[in-house]
């Protein structure tokens, strides 16, 4: 796990790390991003040692610390462990102030019987963008004096960098909601109405600013030319003609203010969004003074008197702070030093601890502190150390705050601790005395607990009966269960009324649930398809779209169960690329513009689709089958189509030459013969995705050719053989047309082939760019290779084989598929894996080099070199190496 940077700025958080004994996190490296802009959250930024097979695992985001996500925000709020690519997302707001952030994560594990629960942080690194699309100039807005107004914005201000010829649309939005900005000003449209000088006060004796309004005045109104701006949201362009300018309102306020924009890049055709960036615009405001650090209010006491097991409210009287520029709702407190015993909490969760909160909350008795759960015969005191954090993030010097736990002499029945319950959706966990601990001074045996509130989405049991009261040595015996009632809810509540026959209590318990992934997608807009005879057409995701209560909606899949019968569902996978028919596609691809509807031509002017909706786990929740209606608008027009039952697709194995057949491409016309009907390949074969292997291993304009039978005397591969332009359905009929894969190598995936070809009929009726799909698959005819460096090791002493030893790549076979077998010992020493000596014929992988799991052990004797007799093996072809080791003698 990655140490924890800014211990100096939130120690407690770095106390919260250290305390982890044990950690369930693998990496945590932290993710970088551009100010303004989003990134996702891969498994080289965040993993987890906990395996998917074996235990729940969830992980949720910590909202209620303020000293987190200060200016991003990390969604979703609760996800799983192994989170799929594109799912997690953190964005930044635009802010231009700091080059960090953290976001505070709590990660769940949930076995059969316990929850463990672990708290980290996630370092996020605010990078200065390189290549963004809103372009600010030097030429700074600025007001002139207070209550003054800006110059209008426009393209001397502000510049849009994106590629207008495409079909994108640029909207601009005002997200003063969001960031409560600009703080001390307002953005109002108009020219102001200029103050007239009084008879006796001439024009050149006092120069007036014409950004100046006629009235000072704090709601901005008083000039009856100027008017807010109502419509928060509007095209790029307009932005930039409305003659938008920024009103200062609020003296005294720091030098600089800030506009905060949002720009949506959206494609026209699908209506899906592209890209969005965030900016905030500074607004220089001339006669202020830099923004100044918040202060300790001197009316504060800064002292807490509590009882000892008492959760204890801080007030404004306890402590407090000011400052001249952020409003005090607005300021945060990040608790530098906690109480060496006890600590900090929040009302609406008070079993877990926090390192920050804001004045609001103080102010409204939210923030607590809660004692340690020993008893002491004598007073204690505490010091906790605090800073304040304002607006623009400027921090206070060190406060303060004394804490006096008062001794508590009474008999009736206490909670000494209350950590509350953490559980999976449908689990059921016991109430330990970990989570839940009384004291009485006098009748501990005598402390019943009745339930008399909550339990709004589960039930207690005692010894598996009914749990309306029960006793501390149940709650010892741990025989007292929670059982959650399997429902969608985040939260429940235990209020028991404990008492010892003369004494009485009331008491809270809460308990959080995480969501399971258990409920299925359901569709939230399904809209009739409509398109001409023969048309392809776009399905926007306003047309259909699904929904998912527990999991990612990008990864929702549309499984067509019932396919249309006048037309078929394709993908294209990008602008440039031709489509090719599918079974399901993933709601990411249809809010991607990548799903369309093809009508075949036929005369069937009625068609449907049956879909099922899965989600992503793992069995997926599977909803009930869905039917989307498509309406054809019929054309006066007759061209070829395709027979009913072809694949329009072809496999075959690298090394080897494949027919097209009537059942891989049939076209029929019925006014024409089959010879009349032309096959014209207007895109050679080419490769339709490729790897970053593929490309070392061939060219990729390699991708195969069609060619005729007949001219070569063999079919097999032959270069020379010309490639074939057109040809007829009578020729394919009679198997006269056949593929030749790349001569080269294609290495060990399937490499996905496709050639784009139109069919004619003998009246000019064509159907253009019709796409063929080929999957080569590949051959393992090829042995490893091999690369040795010697190892070198002391007389006596151990040496770790490593991949720079043994170097093996093989072009046609996966890395994880390769293995070495040891062939022959060696006779000055012994191989080991894994810390067991190795025997002939034994073997390891690649992985095992990678990992250091390999080492050779020299036996002392003295000799100057041994060597090791190895076999590399793909499972089919194997070659043999010896890998030499050099002995050095010791002095």
């Amino acid at each position: 796990m990655k140490p924890f940077e800014n211990s100096c700025l939130f120690p407690l958080l770095a106390v919260i790390l250290r305390c982890v004994c044990s950690s369930f996190i693998s990496v945590n490296l932290g993710v970088k991003v551009m100010k303004g802009q989003s990134v996702f959250l891969s498994e080289d930024d965040l993993q987890f040692s906990i395996p998917r097979e074996k235990d729940a695992c969830k992980v949720e985001v910590v909202i209620n610390e303020p000293i987190t996500q200060r200016v991003g925000k990390l969604t979703p709020q609760v996800f799983d462990c192994h989170f799929l690519p594109n799912e997690i997302k953190y964005t930044h707001n635009g802010c231009p102030i700091l080059d960090e952030d953290m976001v505070m994560l709590r990660l769940y594990r949930f076995t059969e019987t316990e929850t463990f629960t672990e708290m980290f942080i996630l370092q996020v690194q605010l990078l200065e963008p390189d290549c963004n699309i809103i372009k600010m100039s030097t030429n700074v807005l600025e007001v002139p004096e207070f209550y003054g107004l800006s110059r209008e914005i426009d393209k001397n201000v502000l510049t849009f960098d994106y590629d207008k010829k495409t079909n994108l649309e640029c909207s601009i939005k005002l997200a003063s909601l969001e960031t409560l900005l600009p703080a001390h000003g307002q953005l109002v449209i108009g020219e102001p109405q200029q103050e007239e000088p009084r008879g006796d006060q001439p024009h050149s004796f006092f120069p007036r600013s014409k950004h100046r309004t006629s009235q000072r005045c704090r709601s901005g109104l008083c000039d009856p030319e100027l008017k807010m701006i109502q419509n928060t949201k509007m095209s790029c362009e307009e932005f930039l003609l409305m003659g938008i300018r920024y009103q200062h309102l609020d003296p005294p306020s720091p030098n600089i203010d800030y506009i905060p924009i949002r720009l949506d890049l959206t494609d026209s055709r699908s209506k899906t969004l592209h890209k969005t960036e965030h900016a905030w615009l500074p607004v220089q405001i001339k006669g202020a003074i830099p923004n100044q650090i918040p202060r300790a209010a001197f009316m504060a006491m800064f002292i807490l008197e509590v009882d000892q097991f008492i959760l204890s409210p801080m007030t404004t009287t306890t402590v407090d702070a000011e400052d001249s520029e952020t409003p005090k709702s607005l300021l945060v407190f990040n608790i530098t030093k906690p109480p060496p015993q006890g600590y900090i909490t929040h009302l609406l969760d008070h079993t877990k601890p926090i390192t920050s909160f804001t004045w609001k909350d103080l102010s409204e008795m939210l923030i607590a502190y809660q004692p340690p759960n020993n008893s002491h015969t004598e007073r204690r005191n505490y010091e906790v150390e605090l800073e304040v954090h304002d607006f623009y993030f400027e921090r206070s010097s060190p406060i303060t705050v004394h804490i006096s736990i008062r001794t508590t002499d009474t008999n009736a029945p206490r909670v000494s601790w209350n950590t509350g319950l953490d559980l999976l959706e449908g689990q059921s966990r016991p109430i330990t005395w970990q989570q839940f601990q009384i004291v009485d001074n006098d009748n501990i045996r005598g402390v019943r607990l009745v339930t008399i509130d909550g339990l709004q989405h589960g039930r207690l049991t005692v010894r598996g009966g009914k749990g309306f009261m029960f006793t501390v040595s149940d709650l010892r015996a741990g025989v007292v269960r929670y059982h959650h009632d399997d429902s969608d809810s985040t939260k429940d509540f235990v209020v028991f009324r404990i008492f010892d026959g003369h004494h009485s209590i009331r008491h809270k318990f809460p308990i959080n649930i995480l969501p399971k992934d258990d409920s299925p997608p359901f569709l939230i807009s399904n809209v009739v398809i409509e398109l001409y005879e023969g048309q392809t057409v776009l399905i926007q995701g306003s047309m259909l779209q699904a929904s998912d209560m527990d999991s990612s909606d990008d990864y929702i899949l549309f499984n067509v169960t019932k396919p249309p019968q006048a037309g078929e569902i394709m993908k294209k996978p990008g602008p440039n690329l031709i489509g090719y028919p599918v079974t399901g596609f993933l709601q990411r691809d249809l809010f991607n513009g990548l799903i369309y509807y093809r009508h075949l031509g036929g005369e069937i002017f009625e068609d449907s689709l049956e879909f099922v909706l899965c989600d992503s786990h793992d069995p997926p929740n599977l909803s009930e089958p869905q039917l989307v209606i498509v309406h054809i608008i019929p054309v006066d027009d007759q061209l070829p189509k395709e027979a009913s039952g072809v694949t329009r697709h072809l496999a075959v194995e690298e090394t080897k030459i494949a027919h097209l057949t009537k059942k891989h491409l049939h076209f029929i016309d019925m006014e024409a013969q089959e010879r009349e009907l032309i096959y014209t390949v207007t895109t050679s074969p080419f490769f339709s995705f490729t790897h970053g292997v593929c490309v070392s291993l061939y060219s990729p304009s390699d991708a195969g050719k069609l060619f005729m039978v007949d001219s070569i005397p063999k079919l097999v591969k032959d270069p020379s053989v010309p490639a074939l332009r057109s040809f007829t359905q009578h020729a394919v009929n009679y198997m006269k047309v056949a593929y030749m894969p790349p001569i080269q190598d294609i290495g060990p995936e399937p490499q996905h082939v496709q050639f784009i070809f139109s069919v004619s009929n003998q009246h000019g009726g064509t159907l253009y760019r019709i796409c063929f799909n080929i999957t080569v698959l590949p051959v393992d005819n090829q042995a490893p290779e091999v690369f040795t460096n010697n190892l070198k090791v002391e007389e006596g002493g151990l040496c770790t084989i490593t991949g720079s030893h043994i170097l093996m790549s093989d072009v046609d076979t996966k890395q994880e598929n390769l293995h070495i077998y040891l062939q022959r010992l060696p006779l000055h020493g012994m191989v080991e894996l894994d810390g067991f000596p190795m025997n002939k014929g034994d073997r390891f992988t690649c992985q095992d080099l990678h990992m250091l799991k390999v080492r050779y052990q020299h036996d002392g004797s003295e000799t100057l070199h041994d060597d090791i007799l190895f076999a590399a093996t793909d499972g089919i072809n194997s070659l043999e190496f010896v890998l030499q080791v050099k002995v050095g003698r010791l002095a």
